[in-house]
């Protein structure tokens, strides 16, 4: 088999995964990058099948494409990663120790519901949820001077330390109308894979088409 017709698979990078969850805007990017997290089978790439996931003519898709490319937000691989399966507990016990160098995590909703946890006792991550909660409250209520005035990309606060090192961090994540947050011990591991195996899971559960 040459090159020029050799299967290759569209895969979701961390920075695209962090890109498409980063907000609720919506844009030919966010749209295209959530669909492809929230599929059931790897997708294998053709400007045809792009063009269609997309919903854009031949030119736009393909400047789309080369955009998310560029970005690396997509990469075009010869072995894609199965997508995420079973349940939301088994996932998360899988893939949040990771995300952090200590290993303590928490995700909660925006109702201050700990959804899971790695490394904290449970009545610490159902507090942290309930933290995590108001300060998504405390974004929503300010992102017109931080998104829109400042043109500050992303809705992440940190306790830190005197030099500036994360003590504890918080990244709010947005999946179609839900909003989660990620309470992350020390510094994040983000740009792993199972950042994207998170988020995926997030979108194939909670993303209104």
């Amino acid at each position: 088999m040459n090159s020029e017709s050799k299967i290759r698979y569209l895969q979701v990078t961390p920075s695209g995964a962090y890109y498409a969850t980063v907000n609720s805007q919506s844009d030919d990017a966010r749209a295209l990058l959530l669909q492809l997290m929230s599929s059931d089978a790897p997708i294998a790439y053709s400007s045809e099948v792009f063009a269609e996931l997309a919903d854009l003519d031949k030119d736009m898709a393909d400047a789309l494409f080369q955009k998310l490319i560029a970005r690396r937000f997509l990469v075009l691989s010869d072995n894609p990663a199965e997508p995420v399966s079973g349940s939301l507990e088994t996932i998360l016990s899988k893939v949040l120790p990771v995300l952090s160098t200590t290993g303590k995590v928490v995700l909660g909703d925006d109702q201050g519901f700990c959804l899971g946890s790695s490394g904290f006792d449970q009545d610490h991550a159902d507090s942290l949820a309930a933290l995590a909660a108001d300060l998504i409250s405390m974004h929503h209520r300010h992102h017109q001077l931080l998104n829109r005035d400042l043109e500050l990309m992303g809705q992440s606060w940190g306790l830190l330390d005197p030099v500036g090192n994360s003590l504890l961090g918080t990244w709010i994540i947005h999946v179609g109308s839900q909003m989660f947050a990620l309470v992350i011990h020390e510094q994040p591991n983000l740009n792993q894979h199972q950042f994207v195996e998170l988020l995926s899971a997030l979108a194939s559960r909670y993303l209104d088409y």
